[in-house]
């Protein structure tokens, strides 16, 4: 059993891959789907997803773990296809500001499974209005170097 400490933690998570128990304070429950309640805890099944995002909330050890050694090949659905997994992955660079070298493995990893440039380009254009005119300003040429543009003499 894993318990969440700290301010406003007021939950315990126990199970297996099926369902979740619950201790909480009536008022902070708010999706169990069928939930039953046996001597102060409330029981029910959660699915994969919920319990994933419920371990990951409380930073259990072994889920984190799991989600960064693994990334995506660990994943809950198959839906996200490799093309499509670089170029989260180069969305959350740019967010972050990460440095024109990791941009560029991970854009060499979107060519290869197929993404075009202007897929790539279309990414900072996406991410655009979530991280502001500075990210999108600073990220613009390291992005094009890691494309293999030189943009020396943009002023």
């Amino acid at each position: 059993m894993h318990a969440a400490h700290g301010k406003g933690a007021g939950f315990r998570v126990a199970g297996g891959a099926h369902h979740v128990a619950i201790r909480a304070r009536a008022t902070r429950i708010t999706r169990l789907g069928r939930c039953t309640r046996r001597h102060g805890l409330y029981v029910g099944p959660v699915d994969e997803v919920e319990r994933l995002l419920r371990m990951l909330a409380l930073g259990d050890d072994e889920s984190v773990a799991k989600v960064l050694a693994a990334g995506t090949a660990n994943a809950l659905s198959p839906a996200l296809k490799p093309k499509v997994d670089a170029l989260v992955r180069l969305g959350a660079l740019l967010a972050l500001g990460a440095s024109t070298s990791s941009l560029r493995g991970t854009v060499d990893r979107a060519i290869a499974l197929g993404a075009s440039q202007a897929e790539i380009t279309d990414v900072l254009v996406a991410v655009g209005p979530a991280v502001g005119l500075a990210r999108i300003v600073s990220g613009a040429p390291r992005l094009a170097a890691a494309l293999g543009y030189d943009l020396e003499d943009v002023a």
